[in-house]
């Protein structure tokens, strides 16, 4: 069993990492749960006396007792059920859950097991069975239509920059604050510069800043930062939290990286260093293939969104809804949205949609290139299947020949155990049995337990003392023809379930046939002694006991057969020699040949199906009945209508996520989530007025920058004032400027481009973030399967998951990082290498030091301190520099 802590961490790090509140988590994920595998026995039929349908429920418990412990997955009664440890109780009766499936389970008790039950429902059924949006639940603030107020009035006239500036200052004064003093000019421009590219400013920028007394410096400064490559890297990178980019694919049994992903990455990139209209880039993700143009590169590469995601269709549909409209369409998935007015039929209706459409590579080569390329790779997997065709038939014969013989290996296993200790060499020399097979069964019977029942006689045997020679020989012969037996029978089922497929073997195809297959027992049995797979680490070759794949077969076969083994082998070799590099394609998708509606799956369960929903918009956000999409797919229909003026929060979304990485909060502090589980927006005026603005001016992304950044609130310093405080000591009406830790990119950005290690090239592959990378952090490799330990160190999000912000912690790892990292360390000497080239003069290092790392000149006391401790010689430098490197000063914005 997992130790609580692993446990813990583990469900939350794939649950929560991405930002998803308790009450989220819960609707996407513990709700669909209950109701896919609990709800049909325990709701109002109570089996065992239990209800799993409401919190209240669950802590009254049934026969047994309390089902949960919040807070204590270990002693609660469902988690036990689940994972099968209670010695009576598993659940659910058709088969244990995924792994993944109970840990979430299990980290939702540890959270304190949240059943949110305090918002308004959503409105039930109507007496027809239409589901209606009541009229409160339409005037609701995110479904308003967009205006742009007027700015109100404000008391201190001369404080103001800007109409921004009129909504702050008006809600401080209704609750009779006032701002902070300004920022300094080296704290705005230090802001500046890691707001909007990730980087610290060099010495020279910030000199010249300071000398520049003209009216519009500062707006210089913010127009030439938006025209820096870099600004894509730092912005592009917000928007891959969003979109869940990784570099390679979710499996969980080994890496398997995208080649080609990098190019969704650039295309973002360039979209926001161009300042493409944000109505085009949302139009891009979900329907690029599907805009005229005559550059494939101009909205296709968006498609990455989608074909690089987790591969669900439901994840599409929660990454759409959240990340463009801040709306949990997800939760509608098995009942109506308990507490939006959301449908179950709108999420199946969106479902269509992404059913609808399918991946492919889209190339970027001449079609000349493309053929030749796919040609030989064809030969190449030809000759692959059939070196693994052969193989599988000569290693199912010799296991059908070895399976005659498991009696006689049996035998030699208790003489190798019992009586005399024979070396099981010579006895399978004597025996004239195979030492390899022996040694395998050898291994297996030693095991103390076995996953079916067939072992049984013979273990009960062995443990006796291994009974006489006559009483072994008679279990080791059933226990032969049960061998015999299974291997028979699950020829017999491959047989009938290939005819029921209608002469396929595509996976695919096996969720709409009516299969058969083993019993539980005998296919543990089978798969122990035939199967390729096997037990996990069981063998040398990780099959079962008579498996002998590619490779191990070899001694096996002689002749005609190890010839032409051989010769097939020869043939791969060269073909994958001569093989040339793959030609570049996007990672894209397509509308599907048939476009199809989903029926909706009562309770999320897709064996029960219900009535079809039409592919559409959601009906909140339309005026009446929504229009069926017609056109393929419905993806550029669904683009127009998420990136529509007329709908009403889209903008307000985009607006507010633009607030929030100026701000450390957006207007709206749950910026996926607009809901009635989301928070209130601070100051819905002013949201209102930025969302008309920004579609005022194009949707241009780089404009609603410069109208926020040169406001006076932006420019406000990170003070603290006694009477705000105790006021509003959260900030919520930004009366001071938040301080600011810099996130895991901008933090090794910043130590490479100080020490002087930075490479400031712009796209490309991504390469694993090793201490000798040199290149922006955009550019490390991002995985779904193991994410890079610094990443994961500092706070990234889970790319399994749409992510509307990051979750700062402080722990001690992340202190012993800037002590002891191979990064720091090199930094450190970089850093220390460059001031010694500069100047030989300690002083006059620690004040370049200073300037460079911080922006200031060192204090008296300071440089004394660096002085005195300079004065140790040896490496000195190196670990003062890194000191100083590792100082919050350096790893925080005021």
């Amino acid at each position: 069993m997992r130790s609580k802590v692993s446990l813990f961490f583990l469900a939350l790090s794939t649950a929560w990492a991405a930002g998803d509140d308790p009450a989220h988590f819960f609707e996407s994920r513990i709700r669909p749960l209950f109701a896919s595998n609990c709800y049909a026995c325990h709701t109002a039929t109570k089996l065992g006396g239990l209800r799993v349908d409401s919190r209240e429920g669950l802590l009254k418990g049934g026969n047994s007792g309390p089902a949960i412990v919040p807070g204590d997955p270990e002693k609660s009664l469902l988690v036990q059920a689940l994972r099968h440890s209670h010695e009576k109780l598993r659940m659910p009766p058709p088969g244990k859950l995924k792994d993944e499936e109970i840990d979430a389970v299990a980290a939702w008790v540890k959270a304190g097991a949240v059943w949110p039950e305090t918002a308004k429902a959503a409105a039930p059924a109507a007496k027809s069975g239409a589901y209606e949006i009541t009229p409160e639940q339409r005037a609701y603030w995110a479904f308003q239509p967009v205006r742009k107020p007027e700015p109100p009035e404000v008391k201190l006239k001369s404080w103001p920059k800007s109409s921004i500036d009129h909504f702050i200052l008006a809600a401080q004064e209704a609750r009779g604050l006032q701002p902070v003093k300004p920022a300094t000019r080296r704290a705005l421009l230090r802001r500046a510069y890691f707001d909007l590219i990730g980087l610290p400013p060099t010495i020279e920028e910030m000199d010249a800043f300071l000398q520049d007394k003209s009216p519009d410096a500062f707006a210089k400064v913010v127009d030439r930062l938006l025209a820096s490559p870099h600004y894509g890297e730092r912005w592009g990178r917000f928007w891959l939290d969003v979109a869940r980019y990784s570099d390679d694919k979710l499996n969980s049994t080994g890496d398997e990286p995208r080649p080609n992903a990098f190019r969704y990455r650039d295309w973002v990139i360039r979209a926001f260093n161009e300042d493409m209209p944000y109505d085009m880039f949302v139009k891009a993700q979900i329907a690029g293939d599907l805009l005229p143009s005559s550059d494939p590169l101009k909205y296709r590469p968006g498609l990455g969104f989608y074909a690089l995601s987790p591969e669900f269709q439901d994840d599409r549909v929660d990454a759409t809804t959240r990340g463009f409209l801040a709306l949990t369409v997800a939760c509608a998935q098995c009942h109506d949205h308990k507490y939006d007015p959301i449908p179950t039929k709108d999420y199946y209706a969106l479902l269509g949609v992404f059913t609808s459409t399918q991946g492919e590579e889209f190339p970027l080569a001449p079609d000349d290139e493309v053929k030749a390329w796919n040609a030989h790779k064809k030969k190449i997997d030809d000759t692959e299947a059939a070196i693994a065709e052969f193989t599988k038939t000569q290693s199912t014969q010799l296991g059908d020949m070895l399976a005659a013989k498991t009696a006689r290996y049996l035998m030699a296993t208790r003489d190798a155990v019992t009586g005399p200790k024979h070396d099981p060499r010579i006895l399978a020399e004597v025996e004239k049995l195979d030492f390899g097979t022996l040694d395998r069964w050898l291994e297996y019977v030693r095991r103390p337990k076995h996953g079916h029942p067939f072992l049984k006689p013979w273990t009960e045997l062995m443990a006796k003392g291994g009974g006489t020679p006559e009483e072994a020989r008679t279990i080791a012969e059933e226990f032969e023809r049960a061998v015999v037996a299974v291997s028979a029978e699950k020829k017999s089922v491959d047989d009938q379930n290939y005819i029921r497929l209608g002469g396929s073997t595509n996976r695919r195809d096996l969720s709409g046939a009516n299969l058969v297959s083993l019993n539980r027992d005998k296919y543990v049995f089978w798969r122990d002694i035939f199967s390729p797979k096997g037990r996990a680490n069981q063998f040398a070759t990780d099959g079962g006991v008579l498996y002998y794949g590619d490779g191990p077969i070899d001694r096996f076969l002689s002749g005609e057969w190890r010839d032409h083994l051989e010769t097939l082998r020869a043939e791969l070799a060269k073909l994958k020699e001569t093989l040339p590099p793959q030609f570049p394609f996007l990672h894209s998708i397509k509308d599907a040949a048939k476009p199809a509606d989903q029926k909706i799956h009562i309770r999320g369960n897709r064996e029960n199906l219900g009535d079809v929903a039409p592919r559409a918009f959601l009906h909140i956000l339309c005026d009446g009945e929504p229009a069926r999409f017609t056109q393929g797919s419905g993806r550029l229909e669904l683009a127009e209508a998420i990136a529509g003026k007329s709908n009403p929060v889209t903008a307000r979304v985009m607006a507010n996520r633009i607030w929030q990485h100026h701000f450390g909060n957006g207007i709206v502090r749950t910026p996926s989530n607009f809901g009635q589980l989301g928070e209130r927006p601070t100051h819905p005026e002013l949201l209102d007025y930025l969302a008309a603005r920004f579609m005022e001016h194009n949707w241009s992304i780089k404009a609603m920058h410069r109208e926020i950044m040169l406001s006076a609130t932006y420019a406000l310093s990170a003070s603290a004032a006694d009477k705000n405080l105790a006021e509003d000591a959260e900030n919520r009406l930004l009366w001071r400027a938040n301080r600011k830790r810099l996130d895991v990119e901008s933090m090794r950005d910043a130590l490479l481009a100080v020490s002087g290690l930075l490479d400031t090239a712009v796209g490309g592959p991504a390469e694993k973030l090793t201490d000798d990378n040199r290149r922006r952090t955009v550019y490390g490799f991002v995985s779904r399967r193991r994410l890079d330990p610094l990443l994961l160190l500092f706070d990234f999000p889970n790319p399994n998951n749409t992510s509307e912000r990051r979750i700062p912690t402080d722990v001690p790892l992340q202190k012993l990082f800037f002590m002891n990292s191979g990064l720091m360390s090199r930094a450190a000497e970089a850093f220390s290498d460059r001031l010694t080239a500069e100047t030989t003069d300690d002083a006059a290092r620690i004040a370049l030091a200073y300037r460079m790392l911080y922006g200031r000149a060192p204090s008296v006391t300071e440089t004394q301190l660096g002085l005195e401790y300079l004065k140790e010689g040896g490496d000195a430098w190196k670990t003062y520099a890194q000191v100083l490197l590792s100082s919050n000063e350096f790893g925080f914005v005021n």
